[in-house]
């Protein structure tokens, strides 16, 4: 698995090359968050609030390894 895209505001969420979101937990395990569907639109829930996919594609960065720091513990 490999970082690609990080999320502004949720560092330590991420998505890998095959397009799966991940959170690191607090004891640095890597945890695969599903996606789901409210209604009919299809999103993730991040830090107890549902994000669609319309409303994270903005909030994508290329992850930087140069720039790559452990999250904050």
């Amino acid at each position: 698995m490999q970082r690609i895209w990080d999320i502004d505001g949720f560092p330590d969420h991420f998505f890998d090359e095959l397009g799966q979101l991940y959170r690191i937990t607090k004891r640095g395990e890597l945890k695969l968050l599903r996606r789901t569907i409210k209604r009919y639109t299809q999103g993730y829930v991040i830090s107890s609030r549902f994000y669609s996919l319309h409303q994270l594609r903005p909030m994508l960065r290329r992850h930087d390894p140069a720039t790559d720091r452990p999250v904050d513990f």
